[in-house]
């Protein structure tokens, strides 16, 4: 590779016309495989929240559920509801838009801090990466603020790089106007996502980079940059200076809303809450995702450019560095995790991936150069074939991918479940209770609000919604229809699933081959909970 490439010096290499029209293939594929299908999955539970508040928007109401989340993606949601709605788009689809344009949006960002930190060949390999790795494209169709997160992040990186080359080359202009790309960035990601432990990233790369450079920010400088982003952010985000948002808070924080506080990973349910640090969801949880949700060949070729990375430590390696090491210290220690907060740093990975390839390249260039252009060949085709063969044969339930080295697709309902289905099959299910449910039934799940809404769609407001819970659950003196979603095991709802696990289920949903949904009809009076039952209405159960 060219030294400049990884040292940050001068201004990046420009495209060039066949280069440029290849990273715009890249945006176009990428934003194909976001919308197609957008809507083939029913809403998750999380996503209901966010449809719901920006339908409140559209009516000037800031407040209700959901103000725990900065308000810029339920604005975008709004905005494309004021169109969406007119034409006859299905909610799910107007509600995950903003996020797959992002989504389309990222593959660029990928590409021009690839091409800024490790050259024009290894930026082009991460963006073709971006656009057609399954977990990214699955991950970026949910309405979940961290793609939106992710995005403003990349975008922060990439103007750090060039604020550093810059200052270096003695570009002042240019130098100050990237500085202040990257305070606009901090704002973009906090009014996206209350992620202020993720704002140390530029700070530890800014002093890591003091040793191999002449940028010097003085402290008037680090307050004005400071001062920009925080204006910016409040025009972006003013709920959480509403009076009724600290009132949500206050329950918010000390756990009132807490639904579940448990994940099923690998085989067991653990706390999942953030006050259980290292006793909650295992430190580990992010690196077994990073081996097992990327094709096997990103995987190798990440591990390489990684190895390259730490063993060298040049400027650029240093900016991906802190990114990773930044990302992985604070959610490791958390003892709340979820898969979607890895696509906040997943395009680290797709990164060193691009970056691990050029040096292949470059090494093979070295020593046999009339192989040079067959081995480029060859790599590109490994790895960006191998994401695209996954996102195709997965469409378009994109999560739903465990790579050889997890075992394959068969152990999806063994790692991830509850991230990966993301209530995958709910909406189908409750469809085939509201046609054949008596009037007034009860329907026991763990999703009230999806639920509710999916049973108003089907013509039954008439059900009652309960959660799977002790003293709860199927108490109406109705038929209770007990959904049983997979991935949704929990501390609280163990016993019942369990028992009912013993029973023929009423109806199933399936989906690729995997019975993700199952309902289970009890007659009036009878409990999921074995011990909440009399003996002869347990013995039925077993």
């Amino acid at each position: 590779m060219r030294e400049p490439d990884v040292e940050l010096r001068g201004t990046a290499p420009r495209w060039g016309a066949a280069c440029a029209s290849a990273v715009v293939l890249c945006v176009a594929v990428g934003l194909w495989f976001r919308l197609r299908g957008l809507s083939a999955e029913g809403f998750g539970d999380d996503e209901v929240h966010k449809w719901l508040a920006a339908l409140r928007y559209l009516h000037g109401d800031l407040s209700g559920d959901d103000v725990e989340h900065p308000m810029l993606m339920k604005v975008l949601i709004a905005g494309f509801a004021l169109v969406g709605t007119r034409l006859g788009w299905a909610p799910e689809t107007i509600t995950r838009l903003p996020n797959a344009l992002a989504g389309a949006l990222s593959i660029w960002v990928v590409a021009q801090l690839g091409r800024r930190l490790f050259g024009r060949a290894a930026g082009l390999c991460a963006a073709a990466l971006a656009a057609v790795s399954t977990t990214y494209v699955g991950y970026q169709r949910v309405a979940k603020e961290d793609t939106l997160l992710g995005l403003f992040l990349m975008l922060l990186l990439w103007f750090v790089a060039e604020a550093r080359a810059a200052a270096d080359d003695g570009r002042r202009g240019e130098q100050h106007r990237w500085e202040l790309g990257a305070a606009a960035s901090v704002a973009g990601m906090l009014a996206s996502k209350y992620f202020f432990f993720l704002t140390p990233i530029p700070v530890v790369a800014y002093f890591w980079l003091r040793p191999v450079s002449s940028w010097r920010l003085p402290a008037r400088r680090w307050a004005e940059l400071i001062g920009v982003a925080a204006a910016i952010w409040i025009c972006l985000d003013w709920t959480p200076f509403l009076p009724s948002t600290w009132e949500y808070a206050k329950t918010y924080t000390t756990g009132q809303q807490t639904v579940h506080g448990s994940l099923y990973f690998m085989g067991r349910v653990y706390h999942n809450l953030v006050e259980y640090g290292l006793h909650g969801t295992p430190a580990w949880f992010y690196l077994v995702f990073a081996a097992v949700k990327l094709a096997p060949i990103t995987v190798l070729f990440a591990a390489a450019g990684l190895a390259a990375a730490i063993v060298q430590r040049r400027p650029a390696h240093r900016i991906v560095l802190s990114w990773l090491a930044v990302w992985f210290l604070v959610h490791s220690v958390s003892g709340s995790k979820w898969g979607r907060f890895f696509t906040a740093v997943l395009p680290a990975f797709l990164l060193l991936a691009g970056y691990g390839a050029a040096l292949a390249v470059s090494w093979m260039r070295e020593r046999r150069p009339a192989w040079a252009t067959a081995a480029a060949a060859a790599v590109v085709v490994l790895l960006v074939g191998g994401e695209a063969r996954a996102a195709l044969a997965h469409a378009p339930h994109y999560r739903l991918y465990i790579n050889a080295f997890g075992g394959g697709d068969e152990n999806v309902d063994w790692f991830f479940p509850h991230c990966d289905y993301f209530d995958t099959g709910f909406r189908e299910a409750v469809q085939k209770i509201a046609a054949r449910a008596e009037p007034g039934a009860e329907v026991a799940t763990e999703i009230e609000l999806p639920a509710e809404l999916y049973a108003e769609r089907f013509g039954r407001p008439d059900l009652q919604q309960t959660l799977v819970r002790r003293g709860r659950a199927c108490r109406s003196g109705q038929p209770c229809y007990v959904v049983v979603q997979i991935g949704r095991l929990y501390f609280l709802n163990a016993d019942a699933v369990r028992s009912l696990s013993h029973r023929e289920p009423w109806t199933t949903v399936r989906v690729r081959g995997e019975d993700v949904v199952k309902v289970y009809r009890l007659p009036p009076g009878e409990s999921p909970f074995p011990d909440e039952n009399s003996p002869a209405q347990a013995r039925r159960q077993l």
